[in-house]
């Protein structure tokens, strides 16, 4: 009988251990994605330096020409749920980290220019986040007519379609004045 005892006992601290770890885990995990979030860490590979540049002139950047500063991963992390958004977000880092690593050249004008799929792209989920009311008093007829249209699921056009430069401004042409071939 007391082999019993022994044995409940043993499994009671190593299910306290674990879930010790757990919370451990869990925390140093959530101090990462915290830490990772920021416009700094995303501009702190060379690479993005364009990218930075243009977004802190833009209107949700530094300047916050627009209502609402964005930070990266609020337009480039998809925002439907956190499973999804933690999945992105670490596929998009490795892709980065090994792109970086390895001196991989991206042809960001032939990308840009021809607006192909690209890891990060700008998901529909994070306009949404902060743009609740898009047919807000004060907008033009057309974006009006255009946003019904979007919301009724009348039109297969998503928000990049018409907002492409709300985020970077024009980068095909930043790309061309640094020089990049096409």
């Amino acid at each position: 009988m007391s082999k019993k005892k022994g044995n409940k006992g043993a499994i009671a601290v190593c299910l306290i251990i674990g879930f010790v770890i757990a919370i451990i885990f869990s925390l140093i995990s959530a101090a990462q994605v915290k830490s990772t979030s920021t416009v700094e860490f995303c501009n702190s590979c060379h690479e993005m330096n364009p990218f930075y540049e243009t977004w802190a002139m833009g209107p949700h950047g530094l300047d916050n020409k627009g209502a609402i500063k964005a930070r990266c991963v609020d337009c480039h992390l998809p925002h439907d749920s956190l499973v999804n958004y933690l999945v992105t977000k670490t596929k998009a880092g490795l892709h980065d980290m090994q792109a970086h690593w390895r001196g991989k050249k991206t042809e960001w004008l032939k990308l840009w220019k021809n607006r192909g799929p690209y890891v990060h792209e700008a998901y529909e989920s994070g306009c949404k986040e902060c743009h609740k009311n898009i047919i807000a008093p004060g907008i033009p007829t057309k974006a009006i007519s255009a946003h019904k249209a979007y919301l009724s699921g009348q039109t297969e056009r998503d928000c990049i379609d018409c907002h492409y430069l709300a985020g970077h401004g024009d980068l095909v042409q930043v790309f061309r004045d640094l020089g990049y071939s096409e």
